[in-house]
């Protein structure tokens, strides 16, 4: 990204040559349980290398124009690093061993801990409700650390840090350890002007884990847009860029949609639509209630509360019915047309009325991350009849997608948060208008499509900007550097009224349906630990 002008001079993207690791161990073929999502960090690296020397030949850039690198990466992805910053997986001694490997975001492999840390924290604590939502994720950095504790102490006392992997990769270009307080405040119990929790409180959870956070979360805690540091010398060389580059604070991919879109101020709230959708607010109050992840300080931009909850599954939702459930016909015809199996089904669902197909899903396919927290929970569809076609089966589960959606809002509005402007980014935002129409008309407002690709790669920038700051040539804070670099042009989504009135009805069988499921869960775990998947 150009520094003055915010043009975008080369964009690329590479995939990891071992992708999400979920059924074996790279190489050794060890199994992993289910509920396992593993990557491994030199992907990361090699990727990193690849596209940055990729990037200076496609351009003709020189090296030293290269001023500031900003990263973003999915959160919380948990690394057992040594000193010097190598992973454990990445010693031979240690390939073998599961825990020894990043656990992705999305491993849920550690709900039990979650649960146990949860029941222990609301008996014993104010600081969960008051600033958690009441809830812990198995999604978390405690509950995977604690899983370690348990399953291979040996492991967990050769582990010298925890980290986030999106201070990890600030770690290995800049050689420093730091640890942005947007994700500690996120993801890891930690509350601006307090901290973390005591040695009492871990003591009594896993007394094997009373130190963890002086002996396993050292590092300078930084806020988000903050100079880390130079790149170090031998990352410069193996990414063709000189060691004077500034190297800016991780983020999360999340979190950092604001800052790609432009959208820096209080009442804000960006959906960042994938393969799950992110509900981040940015606000200048601070309120506590149930259904959120969390509450931070200085969040998403310094100065400004981020509230923080969302959806496991939507884009992988669709992604696993046109993968399992879509007939042999239907891949057929899009061939024929030219278009991708999830495009063909866009343009079905898009001809059918809302409530016509007699339908109505929950979107719980991954578990919940907000109303309930509860990893336990699966997806459901009711009212299915032997003239159900596909495509109605389709638009139902994008209807529950948005219906969770609605969810979300509704109880950020009823506690005090109160939501003016509403943006969709991500790949799914812009890859999909069916899917942000129904949005619209479910939610019955407008919603703001920024007209940028890889939103959360432009926030990196940013944030690169802010790091390198005025002195030579970027930005002295977030406000300054949006209104500058990233472009205003956005797509509205206005609800139609008429399929605003259907939804409502069709809303509230979702609603008796989510209560029903959800407040007691004893039917979906019960199937789960019959299957053998649940915690």
């Amino acid at each position: 990204m150009n520094l003055k002008s915010g043009e975008i001079v080369y964009s690329c993207a590479e995939s990891y040559p071992h992708g999400v690791i979920s059924e074996r161990l790279p190489g050794s073929g060890v199994p992993l349980p289910r509920e396992w999502y593993l990557q491994d960090p030199d992907d990361w690296l090699e990727v990193l290398c690849s596209l940055s020397k990729a990037a200076l030949r496609a351009t003709g850039i020189a090296p030293e124009q290269v001023v500031g690198i900003g990263t973003d990466f999915t959160s919380c992805t948990l690394v057992p690093s040594l000193e010097d910053g190598r992973v454990l997986c990445q010693l031979p001694e240690y390939r073998e061993r599961p825990h020894a490997w990043p656990k992705l975001w999305k491993h849920h492999g550690a709900q039990r801990y979650a649960e146990e840390l949860e029941a222990y924290a609301l008996k014993h604590t104010d600081w969960l409700r008051s600033h958690f939502g009441s809830s812990v994720s198995s999604e978390w950095a405690f509950p995977k650390i604690m899983q370690i504790a348990r399953e291979d102490y040996a492991l967990y006392q050769r582990t010298d840090h925890y980290i986030e992997a999106l201070d990890w990769i600030v770690l290995k270009l800049s050689g420093r350890l730091t640890r942005c307080t947007a994700a500690l405040g996120v993801n890891a119990f930690w509350i601006k002007g307090k901290g973390y929790p005591d040695k009492a409180f871990w003591k009594a959870v896993e007394p094997r884990m009373e130190h963890v956070v002086e002996e396993k979360m050292r590092g300078r805690e930084v806020l988000v847009g903050e100079d880390c540091g130079t790149l170090a010398p031998e990352m410069a060389a193996r990414m063709g860029l000189t060691a004077g580059t500034v190297i800016s604070a991780g983020h999360s991919d999340g979190a950092v949609a604001g800052c790609g879109a432009g959208v820096v101020t209080s009442g804000s709230m960006m959906m960042v639509m994938g393969t799950s959708t992110c509900h981040q607010m940015m606000y200048k109050d601070y309120h506590s209630f149930d259904g959120i992840c969390s509450v931070a300080g200085d969040g998403m931009v310094p100065g400004l509360y981020g509230y923080e909850c969302g959806q496991p599954a939507v884009g992988d939702i669709f992604e696993w019915y046109a993968d399992n459930c879509a007939p042999a016909a239907y891949r057929d015809e899009a061939a024929s047309k030219g278009i991708s199996l999830l495009q063909l089904m866009d343009r079905k669902a898009s001809a059918l009325r809302p409530g016509g197909n007699g339908l109505v899903a929950l979107d719980w396919f991954n578990g919940n991350r907000s109303i309930l927290s509860n990893y336990n929970l699966s997806g459901t569809i009711v009212g299915l009849t032997l003239h159900t076609k596909p495509e109605e089966i389709y638009r139902a589960l994008v209807e529950a997608t948005q219906f969770g959606s609605r969810r979300i809002i509704e109880n950020y509005e009823s506690n005090g948060v109160k939501i003016d402007s509403l943006y969709a980014v991500g790949g799914l935002a812009r890859k999909s208008p069916f899917v942000v129409q129904i949005c619209a008309d479910i939610l019955g407002r407008t919603v703001l499509v920024p007209q940028l690709n890889n939103v959360p790669a432009m926030g990196a920038a940013v944030c690169a900007a802010v790091a390198v700051g005025p002195k030579h040539g970027g930005y002295a804070d977030f406000e300054a550097a949006a209104n500058s670099l990233i472009p205003k042009d956005r797509a509205e989504f206005k609800p139609n009224p008429k399929h605003h009135a259907v939804y409502n009805e069709l809303y509230r069988y979702f609603c008796q349906l989510h209560d029903y499921f959800g407040r007691d869960d004893h039917l979906m775990r019960g199937l789960k630990a019959l299957s053998g998947q649940g915690a």
